[in-house]
């Protein structure tokens, strides 16, 4: 494993215990939350395991079903100021990302992700909505392309989007050589 893999690895938010005890709270079995999201039983036994990382479709079904707020897997950091080396690594789903909580515990008006993107990563193929009246993108390396339905609007560094997150959208790492990173800012929360 690369040294880029390793460390990937050691900051890669852990999910899947949360998504377990949900599951239980609810007293659902692996079945039957695979009959309800149409994912497999093998494929939910390895996210709650954290051996996969679920497209952000995916787990915005999981956490449909479990009746869980997605905002609820992120460990919000304690204090106003979030310094660079205290993100706190959050899960959203997707593949080759590592994303980050960088706005503060307690801001309910918007809350603010980092998404770093390895070479071909996304946040998959399936079309998703969120919770949220607005995102802004800023695109900060790279390129980012953002799929709104049948348009893909591909974002260099500095450019910045606008667009309503309950229309079906994904994002993915636009070039398949380089990495790419952008900000995005969610309006209101998720909680």
């Amino acid at each position: 494993m690369s040294a880029l893999a390793t460390e990937r690895a050691r900051r890669k938010a852990l999910i899947g215990h949360r998504l377990r005890e949900r599951r239980r709270e609810l007293n659902l079995t692996l079945d039957t939350l695979a009959t309800r999201t149409g994912l497999t039983k093998s494929f939910l036994s390895a996210v709650e395991r954290d051996q996969t990382s679920p497209s952000v479709a995916s787990l915005l079904a999981i956490c449909d079903v479990l009746a869980l707020p997605v905002g609820a897997l992120f460990d919000a950091t304690p204090e106003q100021v979030v310094r660079a080396w205290d993100r706190q690594p959050i899960e959203f789903g997707g593949s080759g990302l590592d994303d980050f909580l960088v706005s503060p515990k307690g801001t309910a008006r918007f809350q603010a992700v980092l998404s770093e993107m390895a070479p071909g990563a996304s946040g998959g193929d399936e079309l998703y909505r969120l919770a949220a009246n607005e995102v802004f993108v800023f695109c900060l390396t790279g390129q980012v392309a953002l799929r709104l339905e049948g348009e893909v609007i591909t974002l260099g560094p500095g450019d910045t989007l606008t667009y309503d997150p309950r229309q079906p959208h994904t994002f993915f790492n636009a070039a398949a050589d380089r990495p790419a990173s952008a900000l995005f800012v969610i309006m209101p929360a998720l909680s």
